[in-house]
């Protein structure tokens, strides 16, 4: 039997560990669950197979790398008996909060208690020096009933097909995962606004050409800089960025055919990040809540087990922290 595993985010992360020469065997675990479907129902082996193909046909990563990527994960968490301590180790951000429930389901179904241990990071592992690092050791705990009974039910929350059960957490007392209350509301806040139709992360985007911030090469940083929690990496948010650019109705314009890939030419990347982007008629009546884009453009989106598309009934009130279906939107709308 190993001494211990240590499950973290991702490869940045372990990097910082194994600088930091912290005991155990590092496994990161490597998912952008706030991107694309995470069905209910499905086994770990068979969800890494949905995943391994959605981020594959994103274009991040060849989908046999990623196949054998997520199957090296799986067998190493399944082998959780050969180790008498298993630590996660997870960051206060939506990427982490989501693995880390996760986890902590996984834990749960194979009724692994004895040796199990979490440690909530408030800072970004990545960022670390290796001995601050070490200080986060303070924060280690057992893993309880009420911690596992939790991540099994957030995480049942988010594969469901409604956002409703997602929702419901805010309602119930989540201290023992301090962190997840912020997640639950950062990822509702991708839900389409019940004014606008946006999503958060399109609202800044078209708030910040709005702006004149521009270039896509300065959009991120700028993006960066206006989150409370600090969760979405570059390629995620081009990725954003060329959908309100697409279709029939886009938002923005400026891109003269290009749109953003890891595997690009360098000379089509550069010419990309220094597009100067504006807004089309559409963006601006959006922009100034006279128009709902959910009403003029293709939308298509999964996030957790639910999808978002123009008829879909959910919609989200940040002001207010209400998940709204479509007649209470009539109704809202109405006051």
């Amino acid at each position: 039997m190993g001494d211990r595993l240590i499950i973290t985010n991702g490869d940045d992360a372990a990097a910082r560990m194994s600088e930091a020469r912290i005991a155990g065997e590092i496994l990161p675990w490597r998912d952008i669950l706030h991107e694309g479907p995470v069905p209910a129902a499905l086994p770990l082996e068979e969800l890494s197979a949905v995943r391994a193909n959605f981020l594959a046909q994103r274009g991040w990563l060849s989908g046999e790398e990623l196949h054998a990527a997520f199957r090296s994960r799986d067998g190493m968490i399944r082998r959780h008996a050969d180790f008498e301590t298993i630590v996660l180790w997870f960051e206060h951000d939506l990427y982490d909060q989501l693995q880390l429930i996760q986890v902590l389901d996984f834990f749960a179904s194979e009724n692994r208690r004895k040796g199990v241990y979490i440690i909530q990071a408030g800072k970004y592992l990545g960022l670390e020096t290796p001995k601050a690092l070490k200080t986060h050791f303070h924060l280690m705990e057992p893993a309880s009933d009420a911690h596992l009974a939790l991540g099994r039910l957030a995480w049942n929350g988010f594969r469901a097909p409604s956002p409703e059960g997602w929702a419901a957490l805010l309602r119930l007392s989540t201290h023992i995962l301090p962190f997840l209350r912020l997640a639950v509301l950062r990822l509702l806040e991708e839900l389409p606004n019940h004014i606008s139709g946006l999503s958060r992360t399109e609202w800044t985007i078209l708030s910040l050409i709005g702006n004149g911030v521009k270039r896509p090469m300065d959009l991120y940083p700028a993006f960066m800089e206006a989150e409370e929690v600090l969760f979405m990496g570059d390629l995620s948010f081009f990725h954003a960025l060329d959908v309100l650019g697409a279709g029939g109705s886009p938002l923005i314009a400026g891109f003269k055919g290009l749109t953003f890939s890891p595997s690009m030419p360098e000379d089509e990347r550069d010419a990309y990040l220094a597009r100067e982007l504006s807004f089309t008629h559409l963006g601006y009546s959006v922009l100034s809540g006279h128009a709902d884009a959910t009403q003029h453009r293709h939308m298509s989106r999964e996030i957790g087990g639910f999808h978002l598309n123009a008829r879909s009934p959910w919609r989200w009130n940040p002001a207010g922290r209400q998940l709204l279906a479509h007649g209470e939107l009539n109704s809202k709308l109405g006051e």
